[in-house]
């Protein structure tokens, strides 16, 4: 995507209001561009401070201060070496639900507690305490019993889940920018500037991010929720996403650009999403001439055989 983006645009700025965990945003930081990301979840917004807010690792002065410790090896050291807990997390998630194996889920609930503990007495700034839950949720996800979400866990043990757990640092992209994060829905944050780049890769069919990646989002959240079913969902999970809604997605589309200001768009969508390419090009052909390229991806299935989907980028110079 970046050689197509930048014979176009070599430089500027880039806003990716689906933002995720930050994989694109980071990937543009680290070429040069000004990165303005967000994403209306706490987990993925955590990420994206962990790796492009700051172009330098935090200093986590205040927390070094308190604990006595002088450097960030020792935090890692200091946060593997705690004693297991058991408690909720173990409960739901190791016991009750197969996603942990119960060393590990009891070596997450120690972290977990202990950052809690820490955001709590005051020695962590926003983005400390942002930057090591995002961190505990990657390191979580490395020894977990799924097939990449939480919507499942697998029937037998997953060879990377019976690995021991080991707390790791998230380490910023190397820049020499530091990058704009917000958690706000994509229509907010659209409308804050006039923006080189608009790359928009919206949810396409009706998997709602956030019951697939429920438990990130309770990690970001701090809080133990009554959970239900296999999944361990909580009861008062949040609502999908209007680009998730067959009746609402081409609209969604139309409303969102239509705050944008933007001097190329680049539009991730796929061939079997719930707007047809018909419905696409005739929503981006308002702002410009289509530049229209297929990517070739694994589509999710539930079955054993992996399914390919047609993934288009669509890239429009404003006229």
């Amino acid at each position: 995507m970046h050689a197509l983006v930048s014979k176009r645009v070599p430089s500027g700025s880039f806003c990716d209001p689906f933002g995720g965990i930050g994989s694109v945003g980071a990937y543009f930081q680290s070429k040069g561009y000004s990165v303005w990301s967000g994403d209306v979840l706490n987990f993925p917004y955590f990420f994206q401070i962990a790796r492009l807010k700051f172009a330098h690792l935090s200093t986590f002065k205040r927390l070094f201060d308190e604990l006595g410790i002088g450097n960030i090896n020792d935090l890692i050291h200091l946060l593997n070496s705690l004693t297991p807990k058991t408690g909720w997390f173990t409960r739901e998630y190791s016991v009750e639900r197969l996603f942990f194996t119960n060393r590990n889920a009891q070596k997450i609930q120690a972290c977990r507690k202990k950052i809690k503990i820490w955001a709590q007495k005051g020695w962590l700034t926003h983005y400390e305490h942002s930057i090591l839950l995002a961190s505990l949720i990657n390191s979580m996800d490395k020894v977990a019993n799924t097939a990449g979400t939480y919507y499942a866990f697998l029937k037998k043990w997953h060879r990377k889940a019976l690995n021991d757990f080991r707390f790791e640092l998230i380490i910023p992209v190397s820049s020499k920018t530091e990058g704009q994060c917000f958690h706000e829905p994509a229509s907010n944050l659209v409308r804050r500037r006039q923006f080189d780049i608009l790359y928009l890769d919206p949810p396409y069919n009706q998997r709602s991010y956030a019951h697939y990646y429920h438990l990130p989002e309770t990690i970001a959240l701090e809080t133990t929720p009554k959970v239900h079913g296999m999944s361990g969902i909580p009861s008062n999970i949040s609502a999908i996403s209007e680009f998730n809604r067959p009746n609402e997605a081409r609209l969604a589309l139309i409303n969102l650009l239509d705050k944008a200001s933007f001097s190329l768009l680049v539009f991730h969508y796929s061939d079997n999403g719930i707007i047809t390419p018909k419905q696409v090009r005739n929503i981006l052909s308002v702002y410009g001439k289509i530049d229209d390229f297929l990517i070739d991806t694994k589509g999710y299935t539930t079955k054993k055989e992996p399914r390919k989907a047609k993934h288009h980028l669509y890239l429009v110079q404003h006229a």
